[in-house]
């Protein structure tokens, strides 16, 4: 797919403002966001969690069931209705056509056979749109909670401005977000949706598809902009190119089972504080969980913290309405996923007043 060099150089540009010692505009790190403070998030073991997650699948399991049960009640309602409809607007195409020679009402009859068909079988199909409204809009909220208290909106993401700030996501014209969750963990924001980047024209490739996370601390954590990628594609097309200002960061890896990322930061002495074997096998870990993605994350601000994660699986999608709404061990995956991502906040120790004091004043908020 070709991609547009005007794009990319807007991008680039904003890039290179981004990470520039005097860039202090005031970005809102969420689209729509909530007027309410972030609920607070708590870890919950797996044993509470099946319990839960058992009540909440057989009361999809019963929202579903009824779905179908009505779905094939309308189903039968509309064959024949729609059956009836056609046949009467033949025999009235027929009449109207060889015994009346009226060809204007006999194309009528027919039209107006095939149009009551077609409102029937639409009007049937009802309860499949309502199931996955409902999916939506009380299924979803539920599991949020389930999963450690966050709060559910189905159509927010972070803002297109904050992404554009981040140096790796890519050119694109078209953001859609959705299966927004929203929460607190030890006073860090925290913030991920589904995310697909895309063009207008939709017969090109898609751009990105996958997960996009936000962790915002609550003061300032640490200076420059890091970015640390297992995409080495990415880093082919970036390097000294939009990634001008960046300089490679060498980091010393203990597992070589963690040594698939490169670093990359515009401050390299103050990076190698923080981009540790810790935090390594925390987003090796998070790679794996999510079929082996090609994760990224970006260090920014001096608060935020940003995970682009390529990911074809549908974490939150309604299932068919004639297969069942979901399975255990899909609802223990998910739970496993987010946990993983709240485990790169564990790697920032920044509530242990005791460690804090232990720390060398030249980096006293990393562990």
């Amino acid at each position: 797919m070709n991609t547009d060099s005007s794009q990319e150089q807007h991008i680039a540009d904003e890039f290179d403002h981004a990470t520039h010692e005097e860039a202090q505009e005031t970005i809102k790190p969420m689209e729509k966001a909530p007027s309410k403070a972030a609920a607070e998030i708590k870890r919950i073991d797996d044993m509470h969690f099946a319990d839960n997650i058992e009540k909440l699948l057989q009361y999809g399991e019963d929202m579903r069931l009824s779905a179908m049960k009505q779905q094939r009640t309308r189903g039968f309602i509309a064959t024949t209705v729609g059956l009836i409809s056609v046949v009467i607007g033949a025999s009235g195409f027929g009449w109207y056509l060889l015994v009346e020679v009226m060809i204007a009402r006999a194309l009528g009859c027919i039209l107006l056979g095939i149009v009551a068909a077609i409102g029937v079988y639409i009007w049937s199909t009802g309860s499949i749109r309502s199931y996955k409204k409902d999916y939506k809009k009380k299924f979803l909220p539920r599991l949020a909670k389930i999963l450690g208290g966050f709060d559910y909106f189905e159509k927010r993401g972070i803002n297109r401005q904050l992404l554009a700030k981040t140096g790796i996501v890519p050119a694109h014209e078209v953001y859609n977000a959705e299966d927004c969750f929203i929460g607190a963990y030890k006073g860090v924001n925290v913030m991920f949706s589904e995310a697909r980047l895309g063009y207008k024209n939709k017969h090109l490739d898609s751009v990105f598809n996958g997960l996009f996370v936000l962790l915002e601390t609550s003061s300032p954590l640490f200076k420059g902009h890091t970015i640390v990628t297992a995409d080495k594609d990415m880093v082919k097309r970036n390097a000294g190119k939009r990634w001008k200002a960046l300089q490679t960061v060498n980091i010393r890896v203990e597992n070589p089972a963690w040594d698939r990322f490169v670093t990359v930061s515009n401050k390299p002495e103050l990076a190698q504080k923080f981009v540790n074997d810790r935090l390594l096998k925390e987003l090796s870990e998070a790679s794996d969980i999510f079929d082996d993605s090609a994760l990224s994350a970006v260090f920014f601000r001096e608060k935020y913290i940003f995970l682009m994660i390529p990911y074809d699986g549908d974490m939150f999608e309604a299932s068919d309405i004639h297969v069942p709404i979901t399975t255990k061990r899909h609802a223990m995956r998910c739970k496993k996923e987010i946990e993983k991502i709240l485990e790169v906040i564990d790697v920032f120790d920044l509530y242990d007043t005791k460690q804090e004091n232990e720390v060398s004043a030249q980096s006293p908020h990393f562990v």
